[in-house]
């Protein structure tokens, strides 16, 4: 595909495409700074449904201001290309899944924790991202967690339809099954699909596999929420509020979710300070009275040994 021609802005070269766009690496000519440029295909341009969706995307993104979400600088239309200008992000959670195969707890609570503050004031602004999955968790050059591609989020209590009725919108390996049934959703769907990172990110896999998007499907709604064994054990309450099959047993909102990180880190944490100080203060004190006997043991050895030097030295002069 020949790169497109939009003024103010020289391309460098492709960062990524998807079924709907292609993104460039592009430097914006006034303010000479980086930035990542979206532009919608052109076997796409056509399809007023998609061209709509692509401009809500970038109008849902800009009324979001948070450090946990992308910036997004410019929105437009050239001839018939649409783009959309936003932060440059190098580096996205699948990525690093890639490079490592799965991350420590403490990263990757952090990072559920970060993506968790996004949608909370996502959610409170009325919009639901519904489709959180690694690609769409980027990272800032100093390691902050930042929430991408507004493209399918919805407004809640909207009306408005860029979808039709009973299609399921989402990624399937990520999708909660209120959204696998094409049902109406909330915020909780969004913690469902981010119980499935979590699982990812500690696992190094997501919990339900599956040949097809219908075979996916099933496995959301009918099997069992995935169980974490050996050093994982303790996350596992975590888990299971956020993946409950249905939205009345999950998290009730994205605060209460960061409320429950908190609580459940700081549990494991006096958990391993209190097997710590089982194994390690015993020995101690046995150790010190040990030390304690032997010191007094030497006290009483030397006084009796200076009685009997005493004795002598006063047989000998005095006697």
């Amino acid at each position: 595909m020949e790169k497109p021609n939009i003024p103010g802005y020289k391309i460098k070269k492709t960062l990524g495409a998807g079924g709907m766009s292609r993104v460039y690496l592009a430097v914006d000519d006034k303010l000479k700074r980086p930035v990542a440029l979206k532009v919608l295909l052109p076997t796409m341009t056509d399809n007023s449904r998609l061209t709509r969706r692509f401009i809500k995307e970038a109008r849902t993104a800009a009324h979001l201001h948070h450090s946990n979400i992308v910036s997004i600088y410019d929105v437009g239309k050239e001839k018939d290309c649409y783009y959309i200008a936003m932060e440059h992000l190098e580096e996205s959670l699948k990525d690093k899944l890639n490079k490592n195969g799965s991350l420590k707890p403490t990263e990757a609570l952090h990072i559920i924790k970060e993506t968790a503050k996004a949608l909370s004031y996502a959610h409170k602004k009325g919009y639901i991202h519904r489709d959180i999955k690694p690609d769409n968790i980027m990272f800032r050059s100093d390691g902050a967690v930042v929430l991408v591609d507004f493209g399918i989020a919805k407004a809640l209590h909207s009306d408005t339809k860029l979808t039709r009725t009973g299609v399921s919108i989402g990624t399937p390996k990520y999708m909660s099954p209120e959204q696998v049934r094409a049902l109406k959703v909330d915020g909780r769907a969004d913690i469902y699909s981010l119980g499935i990172v979590l699982y990812e990110t500690l696992v190094g896999k997501a919990p339900y596999q599956g040949k097809d998007a219908v075979s996916l499907a099933v496995k959301h709604m009918e099997e069992p929420v995935p169980q974490f064994s050996g050093r994982l054990k303790p996350y596992q309450p975590l888990l299971g509020k956020m993946l409950a099959k249905s939205p009345k047993d999950r998290v009730k909102d994205a605060e209460g979710l960061i409320r429950l990180i908190d609580a459940t880190l700081y549990q494991i944490k006096q958990e391993k300070q209190a097997a710590t100080t089982k194994i390690i203060k015993p020995p101690g004190k046995i150790k010190t009275a040990k030390s304690s006997k032997a010191r007094v043991v030497i006290i009483l050895a030397v006084i009796a040994a200076l009685i009997v030097l005493g004795i002598f030295l006063y047989t000998k002069f005095f006697s």
